[in-house]
């Protein structure tokens, strides 16, 4: 999961990269603290480092066995954020929801995906929210759905075909007292790039009203005319 520097570079400058980690890392966040609440404990979400990553060389073996989630950005932005979790930490998280102890060995069965799905609905919408403030324009998501992983080759072929590189942000999840962990959000180039120019432009229209001379004052009405004595 690893892209060389002279790929990165030839992509998307060093203040792009930079741009998507620190907006994912806010985004993400705002996730964490959702997912707070739904879990009723505390849940921090990290240090994201960004990699531009050939798709023949995309690779979760130390994910494995993983499950996918899949967020379209419906509004604002288009585009598809999948986020790839370790199996192991999603039996932890659901166990902590459902408040009982999920077999080591669970499927993911209608039960499991739709509490996969609402935590997920939860923590990705409020980061929509919080993505909406910082590019200036409202973010909406679809409904998350889980996306199995049994062949990645096949997986990579159903969701990135045609692409020649991915963007991938690892972060580190933590459940207090339970669990740390990683996670990846994988995205297309084009959705990354997309995410850096809205916030790139709306940071220099901003600059741009904050510097903006005000307005020159209205002219004084002419003084009505005397009246003769």
């Amino acid at each position: 999961m690893s892209g060389d520097a002279s790929s990165k570079t030839d992509i998307f400058t060093p203040i792009e990269i930079d741009t998507i980690g620190e907006i994912m890392n806010i985004s993400m966040g705002s996730a964490a603290t959702a997912a707070s609440t739904l879990l009723d404990n505390k849940v921090t979400i990290t240090t994201p480092i960004v990699s531009i990553v050939p798709v023949d060389e995309f690779e979760i073996a130390q994910m494995q066995p993983a499950i996918a989630v899949d967020i379209q950005y419906v509004e604002g932005i288009s585009g598809s954020n999948i986020l790839i979790l370790r199996k192991e930490d999603v039996r932890t998280i659901l166990s902590q929801m459902m408040m009982t102890e999920i077999p080591a060995d669970f499927e993911v069965d209608e039960m499991a995906e739709s509490a996969i799905c609402e935590l997920m609905n939860q923590m990705m919408g409020s980061s929509a929210t919080v993505l909406s403030c910082f590019l200036g324009r409202t973010i909406n998501i679809s409904t998350p759905n889980t996306v199995p992983i049994n062949q990645l080759e096949e997986f990579k072929a159903q969701h990135f075909g045609g692409q020649p590189h991915l963007v991938t942000i690892e972060f580190t999840l933590s459940i207090k007292d339970l669990m740390e962990s990683q996670f990846i959000s994988v995205m297309k180039v084009d959705l990354a790039k997309e995410i850096i120019d809205v916030s790139l432009n709306f940071d220099a229209n901003a600059e741009e009203e904050a510097v903006a001379p005000p307005p020159p004052p209205a002219a004084a009405p002419p003084a009505p005319p005397s009246m003769p004595e």
